[in-house]
């Protein structure tokens, strides 16, 4: 088990927040050009708060941040179809892996953690991409397997930017998190 204390908990939580609204795709401030790290974030809370209620508010966030940026500029609310509402359950398969690499204490081996974290944001990736290319409306009445092979061009691009994060969450986890972390707040 990870023991974090409940204050630097809080803030690193406050700090995914602030990461989401920062890197999430199509908003007002994604001239930053930094990759979405919703994913990720997600990952994390599982691991710091098995709380389902803040998972139900970060995906929350995301939503208010994806719609309200759509109200600014319509352009920006392209993927908000049925479809986006696959996000729920790719989002809570990273939840319920960062609750299994924290119950495993799996931080502790980085070969498990990784294999956790490629195995699930495959599986979002999976989950996402074929709910919106199913359900959007955009793509005609595709099968599970077209709706696969249309969109796994964008797997590198979905994956490669989940593993960075999460090894950058991990290095900092490895640098000691406690010591760290309370120096900030």
């Amino acid at each position: 088990m990870i023991n974090i204390p409940s204050k630097t908990k809080l803030a690193f939580i406050l700090f995914l927040a602030i990461i989401i609204l920062f890197t999430r795709g199509s908003h007002f401030l994604t001239e930053l050009s930094l990759p979405d790290a919703s994913l990720i974030s997600f990952l994390i809370l599982g691991i710091l708060s098995p709380s389902l209620i803040l998972f139900v508010l970060f995906f929350i966030l995301g939503s208010l941040i994806d719609f309200g940026s759509a109200i600014f500029d319509v352009s920006k609310g392209f993927y908000l179809s049925d479809g986006y509402w696959g996000l729920i359950p790719a989002y809570y398969v990273m939840f319920i892996s960062g609750q299994l690499i924290e119950s495993k204490n799996f931080l502790s081996k980085i070969n498990l953690y990784l294999i956790i974290l490629f195995g699930s944001a495959t599986l979002a990736f999976i989950i996402s991409t074929n709910t919106y290319y199913m359900f959007s409306g955009r793509f005609g009445n595709p099968s599970l397997l077209e709706s696969i092979l249309q969109g796994w061009n964008y797997y590198p691009g979905y994956l490669i930017p989940n593993i960075i994060y999460g090894l950058i969450f991990y290095g900092i986890y490895k640098l000691n998190i406690k010591k760290y972390f309370l120096k900030l707040i």
